[in-house]
């Protein structure tokens, strides 16, 4: 059995795929199939030429997809892995470049790729936040901040934030658009998506419920083991609000 978590950056995915991933049972899901356009990341390697596939002396396409099912599967045969909205196209892009996927239609492609698919749809309610949150990480490149690990240092390397209304902007349209796109994709898929809420998955008397609730959706309603606690630490601070409401203040004057 396959999954994939579809979201946008920003809305819990990393705390959510750890959070499966430590129960054993529910795969690996991690950012296998990342992709971009190459005219605006030329320096940038993915798939067989990435990360994931470094040290592992790979000859092609389908023998990363080989090493990526078996990194991300648990014993027990599921398969888990995360996709971003902005991404889909590239990656879908690089499926149809094999010959077993060529022609396929986007739904076509992602059936075949991942047998007994299912998916979990990542949203945030509060979108000015993840739009927020999103401009700033794309700043200062601070995507995660996992437990265990020194606190990161602040500023980081690449220079203190700076706020930016026009890209936060556009990153909260890009959130709305991408909303319909994945509800349009599952329509195409046949499939209903379990709903994950950030603002519940984030909160301490939601988080090991909404864990839960994604086994259930995977075929383990019956899952009795431990759900480890959250292996993310919140990222936002004073910074965030300063700027939700520097850029609430400045769209409400755009408006009049």
């Amino acid at each position: 059995m396959s999954y994939l978590v579809c979201a946008n950056q920003r809305s819990g995915t990393e705390l959510l795929c750890r959070g499966l991933a430590a129960t054993g049972v529910a795969g690996r899901p991690q950012e296998y199939f990342l992709a971009e356009d190459p005219a605006k990341l030329p320096d940038w390697r993915f798939w067989e030429e990435g990360p994931y596939a470094a040290g592992h002396d790979l000859s092609d396409r389908e023998s990363y997809l080989t090493l990526v099912y078996r990194l991300g599967s648990t014993p027990n045969g599921v398969f888990g892995a995360k996709i971003h909205w902005n991404c889909l196209r590239w990656a879908l892009a690089k499926f149809s470049e094999m010959p077993r996927f060529a022609g396929l239609d986007r739904a076509a492609i992602l059936r075949t790729a991942f047998p007994d698919l299912r998916v979990v749809d990542v949203t945030r309610r509060d979108r000015v936040r993840q739009a927020v949150s999103w401009a700033r990480m794309a700043q200062d490149g601070m995507w995660v901040d996992p437990v265990g690990q020194p606190e990161p240092a602040w500023p980081p390397p690449t220079g203190t934030p700076r706020y930016d209304y026009e890209l936060i902007a556009a990153l909260e349209a890009l959130i709305t658009e991408s909303e319909t796109g994945w509800r349009q994709l599952y329509d195409e898929l046949g499939l209903t998506p379990c709903q994950v809420v950030y603002e519940e998955l984030s909160s301490p008397d939601g988080y090991e419920p909404t864990i839960r609730g994604v086994l259930a959706h995977l075929g383990f309603a019956d899952y009795q083991g431990p759900v480890p606690a959250p292996q993310t630490r919140r990222q936002s601070n004073d910074l965030n609000e300063a700027w939700v409401a520097a850029y609430l203040a400045d769209k409400a004057s755009r408006q009049h």
